[in-house]
Formats: structure tokens, sequence, C-alpha cells
């Protein structure tokens, strides 16, 4: 029986999270979409990746465009009929200031990461889910963040350190944990996994250079869950510690 290569496609994979988790899906065989809405951005990593012996091509993405959306899962079906997985990366981040507060924040920062960081991830992941399905072995990724787990939000003290409030960024990422939890009780009968990635703090632009963790590290949860096998989890939130990947509590 002819097997056929897997297919991954990570969303803001231009650079940073994204890039590395494509690289080290890569690295394993897989073929990798570098899903980014900058097209020459999005070209350049292609290129870089494959300077490196890596399968990936460009494909041109913007969560938070209905069309572009449909484009692409047209262009995946047309060159390959199934996705085998689907890394939600891309978002928006918190910038260090005070105004995003509970007791302050403003409907528009609200609107601005709900819309980004969660009905974004919704609708790519249910416009890719029949290509998934014609997967043998589907698996969804949602990048989320320990800002965004009620438990760790709720103590004193982290691995990261002090949680600030960032609500917007917090109840994104809370919004999305729920949907994998909720998406893949839904999805447990057909044998696709959906669960979500907590990075930590990492050495990208948004993390900045002195953040704890590199990006190779950032990424393994994600690849991790990517790659698992028919007996692994589903429907959970893991982390890394001490080069362990460990679960999160939601």
């Amino acid at each position: 029986m002819e097997l056929r290569q897997k297919i991954a496609l990570i969303t803001g994979a231009n650079r940073g999270l994204g890039f590395e988790i494509a690289r080290q899906l890569g690295r394993k065989q897989i073929k990798v979409l570098i899903g980014a809405r900058n097209a020459a951005a999005g070209q350049a990593a292609a290129e870089r990746l494959i300077a490196e012996g890596i399968d990936a091509i460009f494909l041109l993405l913007n969560i938070s465009d209905p069309n572009s959306i449909e484009n692409a899962v047209q262009v995946v079906k047309r060159e390959f009929g199934y996705l085998d997985i689907l890394v939600n990366n891309a978002a928006i981040l918190p910038k260090a200031t005070d105004e995003d507060s509970p007791g302050i924040v403003t409907q528009q920062q609200l609107q601005a990461f709900l819309e980004t960081n969660f009905l974004a991830q919704v609708s790519v992941t249910q416009s890719f889910l029949l290509l998934i399905r014609q997967s043998k072995a589907g698996r969804i990724v949602n990048m989320s963040s320990s800002i965004g787990s009620v438990t760790i939000s709720s103590e004193h003290l982290h691995q990261n350190g002090p949680k600030p409030a960032r609500i917007p960024y917090a109840a994104s990422k809370a919004a999305l944990n729920m949907f994998t939890v909720l998406l893949a009780r839904e999805l447990r009968p057909e044998g696709i996994k959906v669960n979500s990635a907590d990075p930590g703090l990492t050495q990208t632009d948004a993390g900045g250079p002195n953040a704890p963790y590199t990006v190779e590290q950032g990424a393994r949860p994600a690849v991790w869950l990517a790659c698992l096998e028919d007996d692994g989890p589903t429907g959970c939130f893991f982390t890394h510690v001490d080069e362990h990947i460990v679960n999160n509590p939601w």
C-alpha cells in the first residue's frame, strides 16, 4: 500500500514560533504549508526552509479574512485533497501597558483580540475540517498560553513569574482553550485529536531576547501534539518544563 506524505499547515509561520514549528515538523519529513498573510515574507520563509532540505510551500492565508481562508482551503483541496495537521499559531499579542487591565479595558480592545485570537481560529479550523477529515490521523493544535489558564491566573506565581492582567489576550486564549476541549469531544469518535499548546515565554519578537525559553524549546509542545500516535491524548493542554512535555491546568 502506498504511503502518502503527511501535510501540515501552520498559520503565521513566516517567523517566530510558527516558523520554528514548521521547521521541526519539516525535519520529520512532513510537507509544511507556510501560512502567512504577507506574500513576500511567507515566500521568503518557505525558501529558507527549502534551503535546509525541508519540503515547504508558501500558502497565502490571512486568518481574519474569510475570502482568504476559503481561497487557501481551495488551494489545499486542489493540490492535495487532505490535511493531516493544522497548527493555529497566528495571533495578535499584548503590549506591556496598563490600558488592558480589567477595570479600564475598552470594548474595542476586547473585540480586536477575540476576533483574531478566537473567532478567526474557529473559522480557520471549521473551514479546513473537511480536509482534516480526509486524513488518516488528523491533528489540530491550538497555540494557547498559560495567561489563558484560569487556574494559573488565579495563582500568585507561575513558572514565568507573575501574570499581568491583560484581559483581552487572556480572555481570547481562555476562549480558545474552551474551543479545544469541546471540539476534541466532538471529534473524538472520528479519531481526530485536538489539543492546546503553551510555548511559555520564548525568545521571539514579542518575548524578547531575555525570555526564559528559546524558540526551539517553545515549539516542542506543538510539534509533539501534531505528531501524536493514535493512543495519544485529546482535549488537553500541554507545556514544557525541564525538557519534558507536561500537562497545563485549564
